[in-house]
């Protein structure tokens, strides 16, 4: 926000305060003239008196204890939180270094570990949608300074720790238009303490307008967990009614009823008193007119499965979880369970976007006017966030894979690409920590080691261990050697290096055993049975070509060298024809005339060039040799 906008909504009561280049740091007291809502709140008819929150919070927390289905589900979000974890950044290492600072002092001095402060916000979130943290201020505990409050001449000492009150224990008091006057804290034994406003920070979600607080949105789960538990109740007693039979002992029948002793005694006044002293083990001998008949359910009781699963199902539905996050995966493959997590994902999510919001509004900025920041803590530059980390890490790995895409795809730049992956555009200064210069750039330039501008970036590279030193040497020895090259007469010609270096490959491979004395012939044979290659015709080919060499060149006053030459080219020739001879392959298979003949061409050439270079430097030419 701009310095001009920032005086339209702040009444200055500082002179220094309007200049425009206060340093940041300045002992400036900004007083921000505070505005109301200015219609009525259904508050309005307690009328200033004290009041209870319009929810049961208590039956929320009674609730919580007893029932594992509002534990669990209230525990399990607080988990994803704790475990996706945060941290603090902006743009301004001064300012975010500051927070840093005081808040290591608030939890040395209040012995609460920021952490599990936060933790326990999310909890009283969760299952209140309200928390109320209270602020204790002691200018001998804190290294703030005292500034004023709210325009007024109120001294407020720096805040020296954070505590969270039990909401359940709150009591309010409100202006006409639902605006908190004053909090107080109520005991069971009825003990009060109140608490002014600007001592107080009050956290809430999903508030309707008009009330003091948020609705708790565990509260419309709170009937469904009440009658969910008397079902059970009464499936407990249907199982207690018919796990062991009840027997049906009858005596007598219409045709022969039940008879009475000579003592006036009835028949089955002496069989009760018999079963009753009867061990459980015992046995009851009767005669005919006896009969005894379990009884039980035998089918015809209550299918109550489904009932059970349907009220579990609005169980957990109204707690914002699926029945994979409470364990009963059942048939759910692992799609299906991301899907279904999804909704508790989005809670929590949802609910670190509101701790987010109160804690840079109401705890940063106050630690950094307390820090005599002056205006500057409103400036974009000097604000520090508290950023969390990710819930729903799989999709936030598809989410990065996508921008990475696009940004290689070049759609988008590299700023948009840095804002979509949550991190701040990257310094210039930082460019040289980066895994290009650190690695694939000299990489490169060793590729292109030799090249004066490759030799000079290695040099002065951190990330290389070149030194100007070494690249001096390796000049001055490249530089020794061309002049050695040039003193024996030899052509440096790079082209010519390299189709020589082309046509060795080819004809002499290299791997990691060493170098063939000639091209693999292996992979070309035919596999055929008990065939013997015989090799005159490469003998006759060879004889053909030197045939050729010799009529080609001139009869009679030929120099000596050239003499020579013929004599001595004969006897290689000579050699190639001796060596085709024992290219007989006795494999079981054969090998086709033209991969035979390929592979002594390149001894041919050879032996082509250097005869060609030597006839021309005499002045003769002379046809190449050919099979």
């Amino acid at each position: 926000m701009k310095l001009d906008l920032l005086n339209m909504i702040l009444d200055i009561t500082n002179t220094q305060a309007a200049d425009s280049n206060i340093p940041i740091g300045a002992p400036v007291t900004p007083s921000v003239k505070k505005i109301g809502d200015r219609g009525f709140s259904y508050t309005e008819r307690h009328r200033g008196r004290w009041f209870k929150p319009p929810y049961d919070l208590e039956e929320i927390q009674i609730a919580q204890d007893t029932d594992s289905y509002l534990f669990r589900a209230i525990q399990k979000k607080v988990n994803r939180i704790l475990v996706a974890g945060w941290e603090f950044v902006g743009k301004n290492p001064t300012t975010v270094e500051y927070i840093k600072n005081r808040l290591a002092e608030i939890q040395l001095v209040s012995g609460k570990p920021f952490n599990l402060l936060v933790a326990e916000t999310a909890q009283d979130l969760i299952r209140y949608s309200n928390c109320m943290w209270v602020k204790t201020r002691n200018k001998k505990a804190s290294s703030g300074s005292v500034r004023n409050y709210a325009g007024t001449d109120k001294e407020l000492e720096p805040v020296a720790g954070y505590f969270i009150l039990p909401f359940e224990t709150l009591l309010f008091k409100t202006k006409a238009n639902g605006e908190i006057k004053k909090v107080m804290q109520k005991t069971p034994t009825g003990e009060t303490k109140e608490f002014s406003p600007y001592d107080v920070i009050h956290f809430y979600k999903d508030k309707k307008a008009g009330f003091p607080i948020g609705t708790p949105e565990v509260a419309p789960a709170i009937e469904d967990i009440a009658l969910l538990r008397r079902i059970e109740e009464n499936v407990e007693e249907l199982i207690d009614s018919n796990l062991y039979p009840l027997f049906h002992y009858q005596v007598g029948s219409d045709l022969m009823p039940e008879r009475y002793s000579p003592e006036g005694e009835k028949e089955t006044d002496i069989v009760r008193r018999t079963v009753e002293y009867m061990p459980a083990g015992g046995i009851y001998i009767s005669d005919h007119r006896h009969k005894i008949t379990a009884i039980g359910s035998e089918g015809r009781a209550l299918r109550i499965e489904s009932y059970l699963d349907y009220f579990k199902k609005r169980v957990f539905a109204g707690l914002g979880i699926s029945s994979v996050d409470m364990g009963e995966g059942d048939t759910a493959n692992r799609a299906t369970a991301q899907t279904l997590s999804k909704g508790a994902i989005l809670d929590v999510e949802a609910l670190q976007f509101y701790m987010k919001l109160f804690i840079e509004n109401f705890v940063f900025s106050e630690l950094l006017l307390e820090g005599n920041f002056g205006l500057s803590v409103f400036e974009p530059d000097n604000r520090v966030e508290i950023k969390f980390g990710v819930v729903d890490k799989e999709e936030n790995a598809k989410l990065e894979n996508q921008t990475i895409q696009l940004w290689l795809n070049k759609l988008i730049t590299e700023n948009e690409a840095r804002k979509r992956l949550g991190e701040k555009p990257i310094e210039e200064e930082d460019r040289d920590e980066t895994y290009f210069k650190l690695y694939e750039e000299p990489l490169a330039l060793i590729k292109g080691l030799g090249m004066p501008a490759a030799d000079d970036a290695l040099a002065d590279s951190p990330a290389s261990s070149i030194t100007p030193e070494g690249v001096r040497r390796q000049t001055a020895q490249k530089e020794k050697e061309l002049a050695s090259k040039q003193a024996a007469g030899r052509p440096n010609n790079s082209s010519s290096t390299g189709g020589q270096r082309s046509s060795a490959s080819r004809s002499r491979p290299s791997n990691q055993h060493g170098t063939r004395s000639g091209p693999k012939l292996t992979q070309d044979l035919v596999i055929n049975d008990n065939l013997l290659i015989d090799s005159s015709y490469i003998e006759n080919s060879y004889m053909e070509g030197f045939k050729s060499v010799n009529n080609t060149l001139p009869e009679g006053n030929l120099p000596d060298e050239l003499e020579n030459l013929k004599i001595v080219y004969g006897k290689r020739l000579e050699e190639l024809v001796a060596l085709s001879r024992k290219r007989i392959y006795s494999l079981k298979g054969s090998v086709k005339l033209d991969t035979i003949l390929n592979s002594l061409q390149w001894r041919l050439d050879e032996l082509n060039d250097e005869f060609t270079k030597k006839s021309y430097k005499l002045g003769i030419s002379v046809v190449k040799l050919d099979l």
